[in-house]
């Protein structure tokens, strides 16, 4: 809407000179004012174009104020939504440290815990000896050699027509023994000697243990085991 101009026209009164017709004067004088009406519109259209043109500027300013609020509340939505993550991977951040703490704990806590059961389950083995009483039927002589000779885990056996006594023996001296001889003797199911045998050993050392077997071609059901000789 374009500014209104009001124009107030008053008489003019305009010089003529002495003796021109009513009618020329008449001529002249409206000539007078339309040319001081039309400056006047003239002044009222500038007025209203500058109004014009004062109206367009504030409207393209508030276009672009319009257009830089909406940028401005984009650049602030995508901030909020940047700070928003950044809070949401501190929180990840964190937890992942606290994870973290807590599986150290827990392995320092494990091989603590496995340093301890290494050490509450070792066990040390001691080899005994464990000696088997000697067979049905057998009788064993350590007449004069008890404190230098043991003899255990003798058994009576059969195979291939032979018997034999079989067994372990132990020298209990602190010696060497050169030489020593075991005696055996066989006897039937009436306890009559049936035969006899010898077998022997040499460099016997101290606490050494010595498997022998003492055999005869019989049928045996019993059988004595004696020391003949040690030296």
């Amino acid at each position: 809407m374009l500014p209104s101009a009001s124009v107030k026209m008053s008489l003019i009164r305009l010089p003529y000179e002495s003796g021109t017709a009513p009618r020329a004067r008449r001529g002249i004088r409206a000539r007078a004012v339309i040319a001081v009406i039309a400056g006047m519109v003239a002044l009222a259209l500038v007025a209203a174009g500058g109004a014009a043109v004062s109206y367009l500027r504030y409207r393209d300013a508030g276009v672009r104020a319009d257009a830089l609020s909406a940028q401005l509340g984009d650049v602030t939505s995508q901030l909020e939504a940047a700070q928003a993550d950044a809070r949401a991977a501190d929180a990840v951040l964190s937890a992942t440290q606290a994870k973290l703490r807590e599986t150290e704990k827990a392995l320092a806590r494990a091989q603590a815990a496995k340093v301890r059961t290494v050490v509450e389950t070792k066990t040390v083995t001691e080899e005994v000896p464990r000696w088997v009483p000697n067979g049905k039927d057998v009788t064993v002589e350590l007449t004069g050699f008890g404190s230098k000779i043991g003899i255990h885990d003798v058994q009576i056996t059969h195979a291939y027509g032979f018997t034999d006594l079989i067994g372990i023996a132990v020298n209990k001296s602190h010696e060497t023994v050169s030489y020593a001889q075991l005696g055996c003797t066989f006897l039937n199911a009436d306890g009559a000697v049936i035969a006899n045998g010898i077998v022997n050993k040499q460099s016997w050392a101290p606490g050494q243990s010595w498997g022998f077997t003492c055999s005869a071609q019989v049928d045996a059901t019993g059988g004595i085991l004696r020391v003949d000789e040690m030296s």
